[in-house]
């Protein structure tokens, strides 16, 4: 179980794109690439009611989160290309495990759904969530029993794979091992923190972990000899 943002898809350019011009249009600030590198994880209206602060009562934040959606809609195709080694991995996932390989995001399920296509990994995924998919985000257990159940997999031979606390979280709350994927040291520390099995600078390492941590992998593709 992939998560998307930050982990498959190289989104936060495209998510400070459409937030800022929200925020213009209501003359607030705009966030910079690292807040919103902090921020994103959580859903639309979370996020929203981070950048417009003391702003964030219920009228407002359903408006600006709106707005926010309505321009993302427009432009995120165009502004979130897929993370280095993101297309190999599922690749090599999706043969290891006859298939078995979802995408569990809280980005709405037809947003996700657009971008697998639009990137080329549809094939290699056979179930995505979102919030609206279930009724619940991550880490409510909720967003992967479904999931499991449908695979009939048991949570502790599943592996979920993110690039936020909320992704081990969402592991731990059904008893899935998580592997963290982020470069930046800061958060990193976080994700060992939190209780992540390993992480890792970039999803195109998985397949290398899997082969020396996995249970019966096999790969001789070019990231073996990336983790030392």
């Amino acid at each position: 179980m992939f998560d998307l943002d930050g982990t498959l898809a190289d989104s936060f350019a495209g998510i400070r794109l459409a937030l800022n011009a929200a925020l213009a249009e209501e003359g607030i600030s705009e966030r910079d690439l690292g807040w919103v590198r902090i921020h994103v994880g959580r859903g639309a209206l979370e996020l929203a009611r981070d950048a417009v602060g003391e702003r964030a009562d219920g009228a407002f934040l359903a408006a600006m989160t709106a707005r926010y959606l309505e321009l993302y809609r427009a432009t995120y195709l165009d502004h979130t290309p897929p993370l280095p080694g993101a297309a190999a991995a599922l690749e090599f996932v999706a043969a290891g495990t006859a298939g078995r390989v979802a995408v569990v995001s809280n980005k709405d399920e037809a947003l996700s759904r657009l971008w697998l296509r639009h990137a080329g990994f549809e094939r290699h995924v056979r179930a995505v969530v979102g919030p609206d998919t279930y009724g619940v985000r991550k880490p409510d257990p909720g967003a992967l029993l479904p999931v499991l159940r449908g695979f009939g997999v048991a949570p502790a031979d599943a592996l979920m794979v993110g690039d936020m606390v909320v992704d081990v979280a969402a592991g731990a709350g059904v008893g899935t091992p998580v592997v963290g994927v982020n470069a930046d040291p800061v958060a990193a520390a976080a994700l060992r923190a939190a209780g992540a099995t390993a992480v890792l600078g970039r999803v195109g390492q998985l397949p290398a972990w899997l082969v020396r941590h996995g249970r019966g992998w096999r790969y001789d593709g070019p990231v073996l000899g990336e983790l030392g």
